[in-house]
């Protein structure tokens, strides 16, 4: 079944028109025709059961004829503050991470962080952030569409790590493990799962991150690159949970 996230929300009995990209994408991608079933999603968690009426050259018009019962969002929301990787390495996460089921990415500039994404080029990236992560999310089946934040310098971490349940924070140096977090823990539902750059952090980040009290734990005997350990942790964190399976 084919998912497309609408800006306008749907509603049961009405016509929808799709254009611009969203239409390219039906037409000439998928090359639906009238009858075609489709999933509309509002990006919040609505799904509607829709036909496609007719194709045309500017616009694909749909039917909507029912809201649907369905629920694919893991029960516990992690939100990755991950410090932004070199070159497209970042895009990957994104894309990877929505498949997972990540709640929300928050690009991190640390004091060793390769990538300085300089103001006068956010709105591009971040345009193209959310893009890639709309795209990965029609593919999943997701139902709510992961937030991107606008990058974060270190000194506002502080500020951000009290609006979450509960703090993680990767380490290499670290004795802990996820499992015995999990076992003895109950996270609630809103987890801060924070990742380093190449290198890790700075000891005076490493110090603050302490101070606030992130449970730091190790991702095995192996060092992880920057981009891959998110994603790992991110999937033991959900498997444990029971949101990839038992």
């Amino acid at each position: 079944m084919t998912n497309l996230f609408v800006s306008n929300p749907p509603e049961e009995g009405h016509e929808i028109a799709v254009s611009g990209e969203d239409h390219h994408y039906l037409a000439r991608v998928l090359r639906v025709s009238p009858g075609t079933e489709i999933n509309l999603l509002d990006g919040k968690g609505g799904v509607f059961f829709a036909r496609v009426r007719e194709v045309g050259k500017k616009e694909t018009l749909i039917q909507v004829e029912k809201k649907l019962e369905i629920n694919r969002e893991p029960k516990q929301k992690i939100h990755l503050m991950q410090a932004i990787p070199k070159k497209d390495r970042f895009e990957y996460i994104l894309e990877k991470g929505t498949e997972l089921g990540i709640t929300s990415f928050i690009p991190l500039q640390s004091s060793r962080t390769v990538k300085q994404v300089k103001r006068e080029k956010i709105s591009g990236k971040m345009e193209r952030w959310k893009n890639i992560i709309r795209s990965s999310a029609q593919q999943a089946g997701r139902t709510v569409l992961p937030n991107i934040e606008f990058p974060v310098r270190w000194e506002e971490i502080k500020e951000i790590s009290k609006h979450y349940d509960c703090l993680l924070w990767a380490w290499e140096k670290s004795e802990n493990s996820l499992g015995g977090f999990f076992q003895g823990s109950k996270p609630g539902e809103k987890v801060l799962l924070v990742i380093g750059p190449e290198g890790s952090f700075s000891p005076e980040e490493e110090e603050d991150l302490q101070e606030l009290g992130f449970w730091n734990f190790s991702l095995g005997d192996r060092i992880l690159r920057s981009d891959t350990a998110g994603l790992v942790a991110a999937t033991i964190i959900l498997h444990l949970t029971g949101d990839l399976g038992e």
